[in-house]
C-alpha cells in the first residue's frame, strides 16, 4: 500500500526450521529448573523467587547454595528444602519443552532468545533487515568494478590480533556497497562518504508481535561435515519451532531506493538470488541424510535468518569473488586466522568448501538447516 512516498508491505514471516536470535543471556543450572521425565524445562522469574524464598525463610540458605561450587543444579537445592512442583507457579516465568535437551540430561547451560519489555519472545526487525541487507550487497557485487576490493582481501595482512583481521577491508567493502545516495558536502559539493549516504534508510522494519512460548523449544548444535557425519554439542538454545509465523511491516522510501534502483521486486529479486547462490556455493557440498526434513518456500522467498546459522550466510565472500576456488580459498585463509583451532586450513584441499560445517539442528526427530525461513512479501 502506498502512502504518498512511502510504500508499506506486510510481511509473513514462517520458521521452516528452528530460528535462534539470541538475547545475550546464558544461564547455568542454578538459574533454570530441567525436568527430565516431563521434558520440560521451566525458567525462573528471580524477583518472586526472593519473594517465594522469603516467605519460606530460605533466602539465606539460596544465597549459600549460589556460592558454594560443589552445588550445581537448582533441582538439588529444591529437594533440600522439601519445594515441589505445585510450587513453581509461585516463581517460575514460563516454561517450554525441553526439545532434543531431553535426551541429553547432563547438558549445562541454555542460550536464551530474545524477549520484549514483557517478558516474551518477538522477531526483532532488526534481524530481518540484516538479512536484506546482506541479500542486497551480494545482489550489488554482481555490477560495476570491484575488482580492488577483491585485491585487498586477497592480500590483506593476517600479523595483526584474529579480531581485526580484515576489518578495515571490510568497511571499506560496506562502505562502496551502501552509501550510494550521493548527497553532497554543502561547503566543497564532494559527495559524503558517511552513513547519511546509506540507502538502506529507505528501508524500515517492524518488530514482530510477541509470540506465545509454546512456540519456543530447545535446540541442540548438530555441526554437519561435508560426508554427512556430524558432532553434536552440549550447547543448547531456545529456538522458535518450524511452523512459527510472524508478522512484520516494512515501510519503503520510494524515492530514495530509486535513487539507487530499488524496489520492492528488485529487493525480492536480490533474496531470491542470494539463497540460490547460498545453495550453489554452499549448501550442495554437503551429504544429504535420510532423517533430513523436507521444506521448501512456497509462496515466498528462501531466508536463513538469526544466530547459529553460519558464516556464508552472513558475509559476502563468496559473493564478491566470481571464482568459486578462488572463494573457497580466501574464506579458508579468513576462517583459519580467525578461529584457529578448528582445521579450516583443510578446507580447501580436503573438503572443496569453507567453512566446512553446515549449522544443523534436530527438532522432532529431523535435522534441519539452522535459520531457515520463508519470507512472503504482500
Amino acid at each position: 500500500m502506498k502512502y504518498g512516498h512511502l510504500e508499506r508491505i506486510n510481511l509473513t514471516l514462517r520458521m521452516l526450521a528452528p530460528v535462534f536470535i539470541g538475547s545475550g543471556e546464558r544461564l547455568n543450572k542454578k538459574e533454570y529448573i530441567f525436568d527430565a521425565k516431563k521434558g520440560i524445562i521451566y525458567f525462573l522469574d528471580l524477583p518472586r523467587l526472593v519473594v517465594f524464598l522469603k516467605s519460606r525463610s530460605l533466602l539465606s540458605k539460596y544465597e549459600e547454595f549460589l556460592i558454594q561450587p560443589r552445588y550445581k543444579d537448582f533441582r538439588v537445592f529444591l529437594k533440600e528444602n522439601k519445594i515441589v512442583e505445585a510450587d513453581y507457579s509461585s516463581f517460575v516465568s514460563y516454561s517450554i519443552t525441553a526439545g532434543e535437551a531431553a535426551r541429553v540430561p547432563n547438558f549445562r547451560e541454555v542460550v536464551t532468545f530474545i524477549k520484549d519489555a514483557d517478558g516474551r519472545p518477538y522477531i526483532p526487525g532488526s534481524s530481518l533487515k540484516g538479512a536484506i541487507r546482506t541479500a542486497l550487497a551480494a545482489q550489488l557485487m554482481k555490477k560495476g568494478d570491484w575488482d580492488q576490493e577483491r585485491r585487498n582481501i586477497e592480500v590483506a595482512d593476517t600479523s595483526g590480533p584474529p579480531r581485526r583481521y580484515l576489518s578495515g577491508e571490510s568497511s571499506i567493502l560496506e562502505k562502496k556497497a551502501f552509501y550510494r545516495l550521493g548527497i553532497q558536502n554543502p561547503k566543497n559539493g564532494e559527495v559524503l562518504f558517511s552513513p547519511i549516504n546509506d540507502f538502506m534508510q529507505g528501508i524500515r522494519i517492524s518488530d514482530s508481535a510477541a509470540v506465545d512460548f509454546e512456540n519456543l523449544t530447545l535446540a541442540g548444535k548438530y555441526d554437519r561435515k561435508p560426508d554427512g557425519t556430524f558432532n553434536l554439542l552440549p550447547i543448547f538454545r531456545e529456538c522458535l519451532i518450524p511452523g512459527t509465523e510472524v508478522q512484520l511491516l516494512m515501510t519503503l522510501d520510494r524515492p530514495m531506493l530509486a535513487k539507487v534502483g530499488l524496489d520492492l521486486n528488485s529487493i525480492e529479486d536480490a533474496l531470491h538470488s542470494f539463497a540460490d547462490d547460498h545453495y550453489a556455493n554452499f549448501e550442495q557440498f554437503f551429504t544429504e541424510l535420510p532423517e533430513d526434513a523436507s521444506i521448501e518456500a512456497k509462496q515466498g522467498v528462501d531466508i536463513i535468518l538469526g544466530g547459529g546459522a553460519g558464516y556464508v550466510s552472513k558475509t559476502l565472500t563468496y559473493n564478491l569473488l566470481p571464482m568459486r576456488d578462488q572463494a573457497v580459498s580466501v574464506t579458508a585463509k579468513i576462517l583459519a586466522k580467525q578461529f584457529q583451532r578448528h582445521g579450516h586450513f583443510k578446507d580447501a584441499s580436503k573438503y572443496k568448501v569453507s567453512p566446512h560445517i553446515l549449522k544443523t539442528t534436530m527438532y522432532a526427530g529431523e535435522y534441519y538447516q539452522m535459520g531457515k525461513c520463508e519470507l512472503i512479501l504482500k
